[in-house]
C-alpha cells in the first residue's frame, strides 16, 4: 500500500524534513499531555499537603490545651511558675490557630474553628481567674474555677478533635482524587506514546521503502560495473525525486558504457588479430565521445605508423637501405619512427663501410681505416671487421717475414748439410779410434777393480775396530752418567744433613739462651732465699725480745730460716748444674758449627766431583761421537769402495759396449751421410716452395708497408722531390 503512494512535487530533502517534523509533533503532543497530567497531580499533592497542615495544626492545638490543663493542675498542687507554663502553652495554641486560619477551610470547618477559638478564649479567662484566686490564697474559689475549666476543656477538646477529623477526611478525599488524576494521566501518556511510536514506525517504513531499495539496486549495479558487468539493470522509481533522477542517470550511463566498451572491444579484437582498419561511432555525450574520438585518432596514427614500418621492412627485405621515413607523428608514434629512421640510417652507413672494406680487400689492400663510431651492434660489427682486417694484415706481414726467413734458412741449411756430411766422415774415422781406446781402457779398469777390492777389505776391518771402541765409549758414558746421578744424590743427602745440623745448632743455641734465663731465675730465687733468711733472723730477734709471747713466732722464724737455708743450698746446686749444662751446650754449639763447616766443605767437594763427572761424561760423549763419526765414515768409505768397485766394473763393461757400439756408430755415420744427401734435395724443394709463397703474398699491401710508404713520401716532400738512386733501388728490392 505504501509503495503506491507518490509524492512527485517534493524532493527527497523536504520529504525527510516532513517525516521528522511529524515525528517531532507526535513527541510534542505526548510531552504536552504528560506535562498537563503532572500539573494536575501537583495540584492534588498541594491539597493533600494543606490537609496535612490542618491535621498537624489541630493536633498541636490539642497538645497546647493539654499542656495548659497540666499547668493548672500543677498550680493547684502548689507548684511554682505554672502560670508562665500556662501562658507559654497558650502562645503555642495561638500560633497553631493562626496557621490553621491561613488554610483554606470549608464552612463546617470554619464554624468549628470559630467555636474552638471562643471556647479557648473562655478557657483562658477562667484560668486567669483561677491563678488570681491562687495568688490570693482563696482555694475554694480556685477549686470552683478548676471545675469550671474541666467542663470547658471537655468542650474545647471535642471541637479540636472534630476539626482534626474533618481535616483527616479532607486528606483522604484528596488522596483518592490524586490517585484518580495520576491514573488518568498515565493512561493518556501511555496511549499517546504508543500512538506516536506506531506513527513513527510507519513514517520510517515509508521513508525506508522509498529510499533503501533503489539505493541498494544502484549499489549492486555500480558494484557490477566495477567488476566489469555492464548489463546489470535497475528497477524504475515511482517518484521523480533525487533517487529517481539517479536511477535514470544510471540507466543512461550504463547504455553509454556499453556502447563505449563495445567500441573498445572491437578495437582490442582488431589489435589482437593485427587488423587496424576498424570504424568507430563517436556519437556519445561528454567524455564518452571524447574518449572514442581519441581512440579513433590514435588508431589512425597507429595504422599510419605501421604502414611506414611495413614499407621500411619491405625495403630492407629487398636490400634497399636508403628509404625515407615520415616521422611527422605525435608522441610515441613519432619517437618510434624517429628511432626507425635513425636505425635504418645507421644500418645503411654500416653497410657502406662494410662494402668499402670488401672492395679494398678484393684489391688486396689490407691497410684500411674503418669508422666504428656507431651505437650497439653496428659499432661492434664494424669494430670486429676492423680488428679482423688488422689481424689479417698482421698475418700476411708475418707470412711474408716467414717466407723470407724460410728462403734464407733453406740456403743456410743446405750449406750446413754439406758441412754435416763432411763432419760425419770425420766422425767415422774418430769412432774407429774410440773403439781401439775403449779396449785398452777396459783392461786398465780391470786392474783398478782388483786394487779396490783389497782396499775395501781393509776399510771393513777399520770399521769393525771403530765399532768396538764406540761401544766401550758408550759404556763409559753410561757409567759416568750413573756416577753423576750418585753424586747428585750424595749432594742432596749432605744438604739435608747440613740443614738438620743448622736446625740442631739453632735448637742448642735456644737451649743455651733458656739455660741463661733459668740461671737468672735461680739467682733471683737465691736472692729471695737470702732475704728470707735475713727476715727470719730478724724475726728470731724480735721473738727473743718479746719473751714468752714471741716463742711461737720464734719457732716459725726458725722454720722459715731453715727453709731459706735449704732453698739456698738447692739453688746453689741448680746453679752448678746449669753452669755444667751451659758449658756442655757451648761445646755442643762449637762442635755443631765445626760439623756444619765440614759438611759445607764436603758439599763443595761433591759438587766439584759432580762437575768433574760432567766434564768426564762430556769428554766421553765427544769421544764417543767422534768414534761414531769415524765408524760411520769407515762404513761410508767401505760402501763407497764397494760402489767404486761396482762402478769400475760397470765402466769396464761400458768400455766393452763402447767398443761394440763404435762399430755400429761407424755404420750409422755412413747411413747419415746418405740421408744428408736426401735432406739436401728436400731443402732445395722447400726453397722453391718459399719462392712461390712469396710471389703469392707480394700482392697484398699491409699496414706496415703503407706506413713505410707514407713516411717515404713525406721524406720526399721534405727533400723537394729529389730521391737518390740508392733509395729507389732499396724500394725496388723491398
Amino acid at each position: 500500500m505504501l509503495d503506491k503512494i507518490a509524492i512527485d512535487r517534493l524532493d527527497l530533502r523536504p520529504k525527510l524534513i516532513i517525516a521528522f517534523v511529524l515525528v517531532a509533533l507526535l513527541v510534542g503532543v505526548t510531552g504536552a499531555v504528560g506535562y498537563q497530567a503532572v500539573g494536575d497531580v501537583d495540584e492534588e499533592a498541594h491539597v493533600i499537603s494543606e490537609d496535612g497542615d490542618k491535621i498537624d495544626a489541630s493536633l498541636n492545638m490539642l497538645v497546647a490545651i493539654e499542656e495548659q490543663q497540666v499547668a493548672i493542675h500543677a498550680a493547684l498542687l502548689g507548684e511554682e511558675g505554672e502560670q508562665s507554663n500556662f501562658e507559654a502553652a497558650g502562645g503555642r495554641f495561638d500560633e497553631y490557630s493562626a496557621k490553621l486560619q491561613q488554610q483554606e477551610l470549608s464552612e463546617a470547618e470554619q464554624a468549628e474553628f470559630e467555636e474552638l477559638q471562643e471556647q479557648h478564649e473562655q478557657y483562658s479567662r477562667t484560668a486567669q481567674e483561677l491563678f488570681t484566686a491562687l495568688e490570693a490564697g482563696d482555694m475554694e474559689q480556685a477549686q470552683a474555677k478548676s471545675d469550671e475549666l474541666d467542663a470547658i476543656v471537655a468542650d474545647t477538646k471535642d471541637s479540636a478533635q472534630t476539626l482534626e477529623q474533618a481535616a483527616i477526611e479532607d486528606k483522604e478525599s484528596s488522596v483518592v482524587a490524586a490517585d484518580s488524576t495520576t491514573q488518568a494521566a498515565q493512561l493518556e501518556v501511555l496511549g499517546l506514546t504508543i500512538g506516536a511510536f506506531i506513527v513513527a514506525i510507519m513514517i520510517g517504513l515509508f521513508v525506508a521503502g522509498r529510499i533503501t531499495p533503489p539505493i541498494k539496486q544502484l549499489s549492486n549495479g555500480l558494484t557490477a560495473i566495477s567488476n566489469g558487468e555492464l548489463d546489470k539493470e535497475v528497477g524504475q522509481h515511482v517518484e521523480n525525486d533525487e533517487i529517481g533522477r539517479m536511477v535514470d542517470a544510471y540507466t543512461k550511463m550504463q547504455e553509454n558504457l556499453e556502447g563505449v566498451f563495445s567500441q573498445i572491444g572491437t578495437a582490442s579484437e582488431g589489435l589482437k588479430q593485427g587488423d587496424l582498419n576498424w570504424e568507430f561511432e563517436s556519437q556519445y555525450p561528454g567524455t564518452y565521445g571524447e574518449t572514442i574520438a581519441n581512440l579513433e585518432t590514435g588508431a589512425g596514427e597507429l595504422a599510419a605508423s605501421f604502414e611506414q614500418i611495413q614499407s621500411v621492412s619491405s625495403d630492407l627485405q629487398q636490400g634497399v637501405l636508403d628509404d625515407d621515413v615520415n616521422t611527422n607523428r605525435p608522441g610515441q608514434y613519432g619517437a618510434v619512427l624517429d628511432d626507425l629512421a635513425v636505425g635504418t640510417t645507421q644500418l645503411s652507413n654500416s653497410f657502406e663501410q662494410i662494402s668499402t672494406a670488401s672492395d679494398r680487400l678484393e684489391q688486396g689492400q689490407l691497410a684500411q681505416d674503418i669508422d666504428t663510431d656507431y651505437p650497439g651492434a653496428y659499432g661492434d660489427v664494424l669494430s670486429n671487421l676492423e680488428n679482423g682486417i688488422d689481424r689479417l694484415s698482421d698475418s700476411v706481414g708475418s707470412v711474408k717475414d716467414i717466407v723470407e726467413s724460410v728462403a734464407t734458412s733453406s740456403d743456410v741449411v743446405a750449406q750446413n748439410t754439406e758441412e754435416v756430411k763432411e763432419a760425419s766422415e770425420e766422425v767415422a774415422g774418430s769412432v774407429e779410434e774410440i773403439s781401439h781406446g775403449a779396449d785398452t781402457q777396459s783392461e786398465n779398469l780391470q786392474e783398478v777393480a782388483n786394487e779396490m777390492n783389497d782396499m775395501s777389505a781393509t776399510v771393513e776391518e777399520i770399521a769393525s775396530s771403530a765399532d768396538q771402541v764406540a761401544a766401550t765409549a758408550g759404556a763409559a758414558v753410561e757409567q759416568g752418567n750413573e756416577g753423576r746421578e750418585y753424586a747428585s744424590e750424595a749432594t742432596e743427602e749432605i744438604e739435608s744433613i747440613e740443614q738438620q745440623a743448622d736446625e740442631a745448632a739453632a735448637q742448642v743455641k735456644a737451649l743455651e739462651e733458656d739455660m741463661d734465663e733459668i740461671g737468672e731465675i735461680v739467682e733471683m730465687i737465691s736472692g729471695i732465699a737470702e732475704k728470707t733468711n735475713i727476715l727470719a733472723l730478724n724475726a728470731s730477734i724480735e721473738a727473743a725480745r718479746a719473751g714468752e709471747a714471741g716463742e711461737g713466732f720464734g719457732v716459725v722464724a726458725s722454720e722459715v730460716k731453715s727453709l731459706a737455708e735449704e732453698a739456698g743450698k738447692a739453688t746453689t746446686a741448680v746453679e752448678e748444674r746449669i753452669e755444667t749444662a751451659q758449658e756442655s751446650t757451648t761445646e755442643t754449639v762449637a762442635g755443631m758449627e765445626k760439623m756444619s763447616e765440614r759438611v759445607e766443605r764436603g758439599s763443595e767437594t761433591i759438587e766439584s766431583a759432580i762437575e768433574m763427572f760432567d766434564e768426564i761424561a762430556d769428554a766421553v760423549q765427544e769421544a764417543e761421537s767422534g768414534i761414531r763419526e769415524i765408524s760411520d765414515a769407515t762404513d761410508d768409505q767401505a760402501a763407497s769402495t764397494e760402489e767404486v768397485v761396482s762402478v769400475v766394473d760397470e765402466v769396464a763393461s761400458v768400455s766393452e759396449q763402447t767398443a761394440a757400439e763404435a762399430s755400429n756408430v761407424s755404420a750409422a755415420t755412413e747411413e747419415q751421410t746418405s740421408s744428408l744427401a736426401e735432406t739436401t734435395e728436400t731443402i732445395q724443394e722447400l726453397s722453391g716452395l718459399a719462392d712461390d709463397l712469396n710471389d703469392q703474398v707480394t700482392g697484398f699491401e699491409t699496414q706496415q708497408e703503407t706506413t713505410v710508404q707514407a713516411n717515404t713520401q713525406s721524406q720526399m716532400a721534405a727533400d723537394g722531390g729529389n730521391v737518390s738512386s740508392e733509395s729507389r733501388c732499396e724500394e725496388e728490392s723491398n
